[in-house]
């Protein structure tokens, strides 16, 4: 097999280790990659003509990629990982060893592993390209850095910025990088060669070494004398927004406290015992399956045929409420010429101010400045007619939920735009088919459903048509990655997918509530299980109204089992109560504060407090059930894109690795034999599907370990 390292010494005494791994896009420090590097890093420490070292790539955009972390999946047994993690610090180690200056040249990728390599180097030098990103992302994977990255980065930039850095695995560019002292230099990459000529001559003259040197952090008094408060703080930032659900976040906090007092190589030998113990649970294993669903989405084009795409610069967005308002905010981020399309003027302040909160918000995180905000501001025109939109390559409609409305809207169109141009709906339950039936162009017709809010939520759910042309999803797909967003081609059915499975979840939490149970306790069993917020609290976020109407649309497309509870029908038809956008639905909300509503819960004659299993059950299998149906009907590619949907699109705790994947871990036996039994006390609703029952009969799983 070919190397997957070389090595260049020039007549100074240069020495270029240059990784270049064979047919990946990627370099990736794998366990033969490693002990490659540590016989090249042996025979350069002996060579008396080398005077420094390089660390480089060949791969245009990548640094080195991190580690293989399909290795670190495979990992089964806490001993043979930790004997793997503590090889791997070794053979860095050794980079630290040399007796001559060491430099890291980053031009792109510098994630995980890649970061830790180059931490061991004396100095970094990383360039202004867009793709370079530097960081330590382990803990998103239910690990954390095991080659030494959790001490050299503290040694670096210190304890507060390196539990910042890896607790929130963030990644820098490389100006921020050499702001926080990660790097010693960042360059514009077009003069990455000359600069790092000059960045060597620095390296290898004493004066300007140390003068390098001198800029690097210093330990602050906080870091020095309390570094407990620093991580007492951390631990309760962790707490708050983890529930103590993610074993990662915490196992880096303890680590640091423990290797505050101790010698650095007995630091690192508890960092790989603690690598070693997450590297082994199934959370990490959750973690990691969606990592490669995730990267299995970005080469994801939407359709199986060569097409060419449209080229997308100018688009118009139909209807200027919250919806409208942020997928306007979406396209003039992403660059695009955007023309919003109201009914009354006075909507466009409103909408103006809505996509303002959306900037300001990236400001404050310093992702953007006032004048790069200004400047896609500027993108965006309006008016109360359909002027200028006959130049558009997109139009996307979000106006009210209604099948009439959207069909005239869709006629007056064709008369206006081009007949190249896509017309995509961002309808939440409609079916595609139908809204297309009298359509003179119906294949360049499109769902493109993006979900509330539109700054916040990653997914979009793309819906072809019977009609839809494969270059119209192919150039929809390609659009939302292009807007930061993550596409998942679903089926036209009602609800699509992620709707389809969620509102009968809430509909049986209404259901518990109606016989009886407190509306605060399953808020809270369903947070604690990891869902973001309880269903009640979600159902006021989004608007009872609007829940009530999706609810009304799936029970027409499936008859029983999406009857709606009758108390939300009597919530939202008697009662008239919309949630947190009018103040009063299961709560009331008032002053960013919210308390039961008491008008709700006195509609509600019986009392009865369920098993804490009996909620979690019937809320979570009712869902699981569904989405089996969807898989049953090719709604969606497979489980791993199903799950993936659920955590984007509905915020289904990570760590359980979504809900196929939680059905699978426990037990698709253990599914259907509950389904029946609350399909005998609550009704056909849980009938388990048949994918389910064939499932349990033959032994097979929604995933192959």
């Amino acid at each position: 097999m070919k190397d997957a390292i070389t090595v260049k010494i020039d007549e100074n005494g240069i020495a270029e280790l240059v990784f270049d791994l064979p047919d990946s896009s990627v370099n990736l420090l794998s366990i033969a990659v490693l002990q490659e590097l540590e016989k090249k890093i042996d025979v350069i420490a002996v060579d008396e003509k080398v005077k420094a070292l390089l660390f480089s790539s060949a791969k245009e955009g990548i640094f080195i990629a991190g580690a293989d972390i399909s290795e670190i999946k495979a990992f089964s047994d806490e001993t043979d990982a930790y004997a793997k993690v503590r090889e791997g610090q070794m053979i860095l180690s050794k980079i630290c060893s040399l007796p001559f200056p060491t430099v890291a040249i980053i031009d792109g990728a510098a994630l995980g592993g890649g970061l830790e390599l180059a931490l061991c180097c004396d100095f970094r030098l990383a360039t202004d390209s867009k793709k370079t990103k530097i960081g330590l992302p382990e803990v998103s994977l239910g690990v954390m850095p095991g080659f030494g990255g959790t001490q050299r980065l503290k040694r670096l930039v210190g304890l507060k910025k390196a539990v910042e850095l890896i607790l929130g695995s963030k990644l820098l560019s490389g100006k921020k990088a050499e702001l926080l002292g990660v790097v010693d230099a960042c360059v514009p990459a077009g003069y990455l060669d000359f600069k790092k000529e000059t960045f060597l001559k620095s390296v290898l003259e004493r004066k300007e070494r140390a003068k390098i040197v001198s800029r690097r952090h210093r330990a602050t008094l906080l870091e020095r004398f309390l570094p407990n408060v620093i991580l007492r703080y951390a631990r309760k930032e962790v707490m708050r927004k983890t529930k103590g659900q993610y074993p990662a976040p915490l196992a880096l906090l303890n680590l640091y406290e423990k290797t505050e007092k101790i010698l650095f190589d007995e630091a690192m030998e508890l960092e790989a015992r603690t690598f070693a113990s997450l590297s082994v649970t199934g959370i990490s294993k959750n973690l990691i399956g969606l990592f490669f669903t995730s990267e299995s989405l970005k080469s994801e084009k939407g359709t199986e045929e060569a097409v060419a795409l449209s080229d997308i610069k100018i688009s118009a967005v139909i209807g200027g409420g919250v919806m409208g308002s942020g997928i306007v905010w979406l396209f003039s981020k992403a660059d695009l010429l955007v023309r919003l399309k109201v009914r009354r003027m006075e909507q466009v302040g409103t909408a103006f101010k809505s996509i303002s909160r959306s900037y300001e918000a990236i400001r404050r995180r310093k992702r953007l400045t006032r004048r790069e905000i200004e400047i896609k501001m500027d993108h965006i025109t309006y008016d109360t007619d359909f002027t200028g939109l006959r130049q558009c390559d997109i139009v996307v409609e979000a106006i009210v939920e209604d099948s009439d409305a959207k069909k005239m809207l869709y006629e007056t169109l064709e008369d206006i735009v081009d007949e190249r141009a896509v017309i995509a709906t961002n309808t939440s339950s409609l079916s595609i088919s139908s809204l297309a039936e009298d359509l003179m162009h119906p294949e360049r017709f499109i769902g493109m459903h993006f979900f509330n809010p539109v700054n916040r939520m990653p997914l979009v759910e793309v819906i072809a048509g019977k009609k839809t042309s494969a270059q119209t999803i192919a150039t929809v797909v390609s659009l939302a990655k292009k807007a930061g967003k993550t596409p998942i081609v679903v089926g036209d059915c009602a609800g699509f997918l992620v709707n389809r499975t969620l509102l009968p979840y809430i509909n049986e939490a209404v259901r518990l509530l109606e016989e009886g149970e407190d509306l605060l306790r399953i808020d809270a069993l369903l947070s604690e299980f990891g869902m973001p917020m309880g269903p009640f609290t979600l159902a006021d976020e989004v608007g009872l109204d609007v829940g009530h109407k999706v609810v009304k649309v799936l029970e027409e497309a499936y008859g029983e089992r999406m009857r709606p509870s009758p108390l939300f029908d009597v919530i939202v038809k008697e009662m008239g109560l919309l949630g947190k956008k009018s103040g009063k639905g299961f709560y009331l909300h008032a002053h960013k504060k919210k308390s039961p509503n008491a008008a709700v819960t006195e509609v509600v004659t019986e009392r009865h407090s369920f098993n804490e299993d009996e909620i979690i059950d019937r809320t979570m299998l009712v869902m699981v059930n569904e989405a089996a149906r969807c898989l049953e009907e090719g709604i969606v590619k497979d489980a791993a894109y199903l799950d993936m949907a659920m955590v984007l699109g509905t915020g289904f705790p990570p760590f359980r690795g979504g809900l196929m994947r939680y059905a699978q871990n426990r037990g698709i036996d253990n599914v259907v034999v509950t389904l029946h039994r609350l399909a005998n006390a609550y009704g056909s609703r849980f009938e388990p599907a048949a994918l389910l029952v064939e499932m349990a009969g033959d032994g097979t799983n929604f995933y192959e370990e």
